[in-house]
């Protein structure tokens, strides 16, 4: 009578079949985390330009007009809106700036948040932060910088403008008394 040897262990088409599952389910949480941190970057700048928004709220119902800054970088950073070489004023300006505005500001907020400093291309140059500018005190304008194609309206103000190049959404906020 002939005895069959048992064999034990996977075949080659099972490991494969394994490693291609594991290999897809790697390449999708990958892709997903990407997201939900991107989304939570944009998130930190929209916060961000809401709380700048009420402070200078404050500042004007104080003072009646807007403080007057040239193209200040909202939070800490050393460069917002063109950070590849600020000069290029396609995507909304390049600025660096004295840091000011946060003083300004400081007797109207308990803290200023910081917008995120996550960069985005735009016509090929990098693109972080948000901004605030004005030069007579009488208007203002401020804009901030989402990656992918986002809605700008929750930051408790009305947007003028916004507008999407290639992955960056370009918002504007006009201010006037």
């Amino acid at each position: 009578m002939k005895t069959w040897a048992k064999h034990t262990g996977f075949t080659i088409v099972e490991l494969l079949i394994v490693i291609v599952v594991i290999a897809i389910l790697a390449a999708i949480s990958v892709v997903a985390y990407n997201g939900i941190q991107a989304r939570a970057e944009n998130t930190k700048t929209v916060q961000s330009v809401a709380q700048y928004g009420k402070a200078i709220k404050l500042y004007v119902a104080d003072r009646g007009a807007y403080p007057i800054q040239t193209y200040s970088c909202l939070g800490n950073p050393t460069r917002c809106g063109n950070v590849t070489d600020g000069t290029d004023p396609g995507c909304s300006g390049g600025q660096t700036t004295p840091k000011t505005l946060i003083s300004v500001l400081a007797p109207y907020a308990t803290s200023l948040p910081e917008p995120s400093t996550q960069t985005m291309t735009c016509l090929a140059k990098q693109y972080a932060g948000a901004w605030y500018h004005s030069s007579a005190g009488t208007a203002a304008e401020m804009r901030f910088y989402l990656k992918g194609n986002q809605q700008c309206d929750s930051v408790g103000m009305p947007i003028a403008a916004r507008s999407v190049v290639d992955d960056t959404t370009i918002c504007r906020i006009n201010l006037s008394l």
